[in-house]
This record gives C-alpha cells, sequence and structure tokens, in this order.
C-alpha cells in the first residue's frame, strides 16, 4: 500500500474554532478522525492540520466547512491529498458544498472518476489571496501538463504526488513547517534511537522481513549512519546543530533543520540530517516518516548525485511497486560509485527486476554475482532457487 495523505487548510479561519469542529466531527467513528494525532500549524493566512493516517478526510473536509444553513465555520475548507502516492488531488468547500476539485490523474477509477478537468485556479486564487497565475498550471490533469516543473523553483515534477507540496507552498502553507517535529515525552528522556541489527539498507521492507542471515553484511546510510551525520554537521560550522545531534536531541536538531532550510535550501547537508533525523524518529508516532525521508534524501541527490551514503538510503525506503525502477537506477549507480560492494547492490537489484515481473533480468543479474564468486548469501541462494537456476 502506498502513501495516503490528507491535509485541511482553513485560510481566514479561527484555530480555536476549526479544532472545535474537528473535535466534534471526530465523535462519528465513520470518520476515523483521532484529533491527538493529527497535526496542526498556524500560517498568516490561517491554521492547517495533518489528518491521521486512516481519517476519511473526503467527508471529513464537507462537514467541518459547516452547513448550508450558516452553522458551522463561516470560511473556505480545502482538503489536499495524495492517493495511494499515484495522484494528488483536492476538494474545495464552504458552508457545506462543494466549489471545486481537481485530480492530477484523471479517470483513475473508470471515466470521469476523478473529473478530467482543471481546477479552478481563479476560484482557488481568491480564497486563498494569492495571484492565479501563480497556481494555474498545478491545476492541469498531467497529461495536459508540460513535463518537468510548473514553475521554477519547485521541488516537484509533474507525475510526482508530492507536487501538492509545491501548491501547498504556493498557497501560502509550507509543507514543512505543518509537520514539525512533534515534543519528546516529559519523563521520556530524548534519546537516540537504538539501532536494530537487520538486513542490507539497500534492500526493500519486504525482503528485510525475510532475510535473517547472519553473513548479510550490514552497509551504512546517510539514514542510520551517526558518524556520518556528526561529520555532515561539522562541516556546516553550526554547534548548535552539532550539539544537538551529540545529545540525540533530534527532534529539536529536525525543527532547527527545517527553519534552516528555509534560508539556504540549496544546502544538502541540511537535508541529510533532516532525513537522519526523520529515520530516528521513525515509530515515534502513528506517522510514517517515509515519505519526508525520501524527499529528502532526494533533494540532496539533486546536489550531490554521487553521495553514496545519500543512494543507499533512498534504495531502503521503497513504498510501492512505482518505486522500484527508482530503487534500479540508484543501485545501478551504486555499482559503478562502490564497486568494492558490486555484489551486493547485483544481488538487490535482482530482487527488484523479480518483484517487477522481469525475470529475464533478474537471472542475468545473478549469474554475473556467481560467475565472480566473491558473494555467497542466504538471499542469493534463495533468489537462485526461486527463479530455477541450474544447481540450486
Amino acid at each position: 500500500m502506498g502513501l495516503f495523505l490528507h491535509v485541511v487548510l482553513f485560510p481566514g479561519g479561527d484555530e480555536a474554532a476549526c479544532r472545535a469542529a474537528l473535535e466534534r466531527e471526530a465523535r462519528d467513528p465513520k470518520l476515523s478522525l483521532r484529533p491527538e494525532d493529527c497535526r496542526w500549524q498556524t500560517y498568516e493566512k490561517g491554521p492547517a492540520v495533518e489528518l491521521n493516517d486512516g481519517a476519511n478526510g473526503y467527508e471529513a473536509v464537507g462537514r467541518l466547512s459547516g452547513a448550508p444553513d450558516g452553522s458551522g465555520l463561516e470560511g473556505p475548507v480545502l482538503l489536499a491529498y495524495i492517493y495511494d502516492d499515484d495522484f494528488w488531488g483536492y476538494e474545495l468547500w464552504q458552508k457545506g458544498r462543494e466549489l471545486d476539485q481537481f485530480a492530477s490523474l484523471p479517470d483513475y477509477f473508470d471515466q470521469g472518476s476523478p473529473p478530467d478537468k482543471p481546477g479552478d485556479a481563479d476560484l482557488v486564487a481568491r480564497c486563498f489571496g494569492v495571484e492565479p497565475e501563480r497556481i494555474r498550471r498545478y491545476l492541469l490533469p498531467w497529461d495536459k501538463e508540460p513535463a518537468g516543473c510548473a514553475y521554477e523553483g519547485d521541488e516537484f515534477t509533474a507525475g510526482d504526488s508530492w507536487q501538492m507540496a509545491d501548491f501547498l507552498n504556493a498557497l501560502g502553507f509550507d509543507y514543512d513547517r505543518l509537520c514539525p517535529p512533534e515534543p519528546a515525552p516529559e519523563k521520556e528522556p530524548n534519546q537516540p534511537a537504538p539501532t536494530k541489527p537487520g538486513p542490507l539498507e539497500v534492500l526493500s521492507l519486504a525482503w528485510s522481513q525475510m532475510r535473517r542471515a547472519a553473513d548479510a553484511p550490514v552497509l551504512p546510510s546517510a539514514l542510520t549512519d551517526r558518524p556520518y551525520a556528526l561529520e555532515r554537521a561539522e562541516g556546516l560550522g553550526k554547534t548548535d546543530f552539532l550539539r544537538l545531534l551529540e545529545n540525540g536531541k533530534y527532534q529539536d536538531l529536525a525543527a532547527g533543520l527545517t527553519e534552516a532550510i528555509q534560508t539556504a535550501p540549496e544546502e544538502p547537508a541540511l537535508y541529510l540530517l533532516r532525513a537522519f533525523c526523520w529515520k530516528a524518529l521513525e515509530g515515534r508516532s502513528a506517522r510514517s516518516r517515509t515519505p519526508d525521508m525520501l524527499r529528502d534524501l532526494s533533494r540532496a541527490l539533486e546536489f550531490e548525485p554521487g553521495n553514496v551514503m545519500a543512494l543507499r538510503g533512498r534504495t531502503s525506503l521503497t513504498t510501492t511497486s512505482r518505486r522500484y525502477p527508482q530503487q534500479i537506477e540508484d543501485l545501478t549507480r551504486l555499482m559503478e560509485l562502490d564497486p568494492e560492494n558490486r555484489d551486493l547492490y547485483q544481488v538487490s537489484r535482482a530482487y527488484f527486476h523479480h518483484w517487477l515481473k522481469d525475470d529475464t533480468a533478474a537471472r542475468s543479474d545473478l549469474r554475473e554475482v556467481l560467475e565472480r564468486g566473491e558473494l555467497w548469501t542466504v538471499d542469493l541462494v534463495h533468489l537462485c532457487r526461486e527463479l530455477g537456476l541450474p544447481s540450486f
């Protein structure tokens, strides 16, 4: 299952009233709302909330907007969502009436669902106090949108569901500020996350559940290697960041890094360190930090495309089969950059080929590893047997 993300914006809204509305609607179990697991942030243009995992944001947004009789919230309410990491869209409501909707991938379910139409940039712009031309190019279905980013300075291209974050930023609701790290529990010291023994970082979760071989080395990555994180922090020359990292204050460090990125968006070390923090904080709340890690590592790799540690980290973050081609591309690059561990990467690549049902490519990778005769691990033997290679 991929990523399902629901973010609700209340332009011009009062945070107390918006929170009260969410608490009220959470009484209905059909919406699966858990206010304690929702994340709020207040911007100059109003409050926003990221709903908890599993919440029914599509039905909740209409009810949060109030009712036609005048009860409830006064202003507009916009639900921005990512569906299964395949596409993004929004619904704009006011007083219980839907004003507009948009989906970047129309006809996803069947013809007309979602409808094949652009969003109403003029209407959205009036609700959020922005120029229509600043958002119009986001509101084209992907098959009608030029390849690449909608606007100069965007992080994400057409075809990437995280384009939603660029859209929110253009409306004045910076997504990175929406999800700051959670405060540490009062009675529990903020200690570094324990390092658990596991498989190669270059393997996906599915493979990691399958293998427990003692002979499989664990390669360090930007997500897991503390000495590397300390080295990058020292390179920034910021003693406060280094002190927070040394003391395991990952929540405070992530917040500081988010602020620093606003003023130095082209500094790769900031993204690498924040990805390290997200990994350390993973599991401390119901919200998965995998999308945040993936975004930060991808951003760092834009500036340092040959960074082996970042590539290893990104290869470990498979969320859906749509990302497998990217994993294969990263592993191929790692084979070139880090020939000492070529066999490990190539076996990993064979698994991704196999999961994509390209067993010809998988067998080719395995035969090359076997011909070199330098690696012999449980996962290698397992896939050779599964693919019916001779002598297995």
